[in-house]
């Protein structure tokens, strides 16, 4: 369950995914801005400026360079470059960096909060539980394939005294 809903009607999301999300967020937001630049295959960078596309000279001849696919027209794929322009590598994307990474709180304190509040017990009695009821021993499960040492069999290992 992500959240619970309190008796006043709100809900109340789960402190674990809650911060999950956010340390998802703080930490990959570059790798989601680099993604954003490999796909635009530099048009961001490279793109004419908006003077030129009300330029009568211009205009037409960038329309018809920078058409990609038939089925976009060049206007919404220059609105596009546009807007991952001013969201990835404008004066003020780097403000929307920073916020990303300390506007929720530090990614350190997500990790602890998450390290705190994740039930890490239940958890290692569930994998145990599946572990003895004998999934070690189906040779085509992936963990059978890639034993942990001390758990080659469903009953375990014995140390040799």
């Amino acid at each position: 369950m992500y959240a619970t809903q309190e008796a006043t009607g709100i809900a109340m999301p789960d402190a674990v995914f809650a911060n999950i999300g956010k340390l998802l967020l703080a930490t990959q937001i570059y790798d989601m801005q680099r993604l954003a630049h490999e796909v635009s295959g530099g048009l961001i960078v490279t793109l004419p400026g908006p003077d030129e596309d009300h330029n009568p000279a211009t205009a037409g001849r960038l329309s018809e360079v920078l058409t990609a696919r038939s089925d976009v027209p060049y206007e919404k794929r220059i609105a596009v470059a546009r807007f991952i322009e001013d969201l990835t590598a404008s004066y003020q994307s780097g403000w929307y960096s920073v916020i990303s990474l300390h506007g929720g709180g530090s990614p350190a304190a997500m990790k602890k909060e998450i390290f705190r509040r994740y039930p890490i017990a239940d958890r290692v009695e569930l994998v145990e539980n599946l572990l003895d009821r004998g999934m070690l021993a189906d040779a085509r499960r992936r963990i059978s394939i890639n034993r942990q040492p001390g758990r080659c069999c469903a009953e375990g290992c014995k140390p040799d005294n």
